[in-house]
């Protein structure tokens, strides 16, 4: 692949494309920008990095270095036309609520993935004891990439440095 295979994929933020066409490119450009092989998914991709970083004995794997979701790198990708079409200032009237992007109160927020981060069952046994605010890499939430929920043994995941600040959108009400 080239960089004139990313230029083609690049101009479908460009046209007037729709929300398959978007997806579609932005989970190509991932797969490109990451190593990942012809015809492989962006989840496919991901699950091969893990699995490599694990053989290779590290005791965690940092989940930024993982590729995103193709669920994550959906919304990142409608978020990334909505955004250029702002800046080429297209007469076309999209609304961010329709390109990856949710209201709460007065503040226009990112959908981040309408998937939970992990399966329930891994989800259930990770979980901190920290003391004071979550604010290290000692977070064992942290640590695994994930917010500190009301499992965790101190903090619940209220009042901590590495809980969400907001809930989650609901896509039902959207």
């Amino acid at each position: 692949m080239s960089s004139q295979y990313l230029q083609e994929k690049a101009m479908t933020f460009l046209n007037d494309s729709n929300h398959n066409e978007i997806a579609k490119a932005g989970e190509d450009i991932f797969l490109h920008l990451y190593g990942g092989l012809e015809l492989e998914s962006l989840d496919l991709l991901r699950y091969r990095k893990f699995a490599s970083k694990v053989l290779v004995g590290n005791i965690y794997v940092q989940v930024h270095s993982l590729p995103p979701t193709s669920n994550a790198a959906k919304f990142h990708s409608l978020r990334t036309f909505y955004q250029s079409k702002i800046w080429i200032q297209d007469d076309v009237e999209i609304h961010p609520i329709d390109w990856g992007w949710y209201t709460s109160g007065n503040k226009l927020l990112p959908i981040r993935s309408t998937l939970p981060p992990a399966p329930d069952k891994l989800l259930k046994i990770i979980r901190c004891n920290c003391k004071q605010n979550c604010d290290s890499k000692r977070c064992t939430c942290r640590k695994h990439g994930i917010d500190c929920s009301i499992d965790c043994g101190e903090c619940r995941g209220i009042n901590c440095t590495n809980s969400p600040n907001l809930t989650q959108c609901d896509l039902t009400s959207t």
